[in-house]
């Protein structure tokens, strides 16, 4: 597996545009993100429908359609995802020549999730929910595992499925597209490593 740095903004990866947004002053974001999410109760899932699945804290099963938090994360990101959302308008609509308008923050999915050491969460994509993204809130570059991607086409010379983790840092925002295949290897620390994924669709 290959950790692919992203010196600039933009990454051509498999023939599909990945983003990297920072989060700016994100030292007083942190804890007020972190203060949104709740992993109590019987319905935060552990485990996947098969073992093999994911085993981690998440509260995607606990509000079915999107976090009730959703609003609140918008106001204190409110800037960056501006941002975001401009910027990767503004790239798709360079690479595919037309306009690539996203729904409003009330049609976004989010949830978050938390790994512990020995969790991970196996390889899967977000389905036909257009543009994905993930803010990793706890993360030690030092010590974690960033997302992984796999290939959509198989190695034309090996015949082996390729796979990339591009470089990222706390405090920053993954954005690709939701049919890339991906996965968060298996966590070796004992800090936790959490992260907040939201789904924006196109109108």
């Amino acid at each position: 597996m290959k950790t692919q740095q992203m010196n600039g903004q933009s990454l051509n990866l498999f023939g599909f545009p990945i983003t990297k947004f920072v989060i700016e002053d994100w030292s007083d974001k942190k804890s007020k993100l972190l203060n949104l999410i709740d992993f109590t109760g019987d319905d935060i899932q552990k485990f996947g429908y098969f073992e093999s699945d994911y085993e981690c804290q998440t509260d995607y099963y606990k509000y079915q359609t999107s976090a009730p938090y959703l609003m609140e994360f918008h106001q204190i990101l409110e800037t960056d995802l501006d941002r975001l959302v401009s910027d990767y308008t503004q790239i798709l609509s360079d690479r595919y020549k037309g306009d690539c308008p996203f729904k409003g923050i009330e049609d976004w999915q989010l949830w978050s999730q938390r790994y512990d050491i020995g969790q991970f969460h196996g390889a899967h994509n977000h389905g036909l929910m257009n543009i994905s993204c993930v803010l990793y809130v706890e993360f030690d570059a030092k010590e974690h595992f960033p997302t992984t991607f796999y290939s959509p086409n198989p190695n034309p010379f090996y015949g082996t499925i390729d796979k990339i983790a591009p470089s990222v840092n706390e405090g920053e925002i993954l954005t690709f597209p939701s049919v890339l295949l991906h996965e968060s290897p298996v966590s070796k620390s004992n800090k936790q490593r959490t992260i907040m994924s939201f789904n924006i669709p196109m109108r």
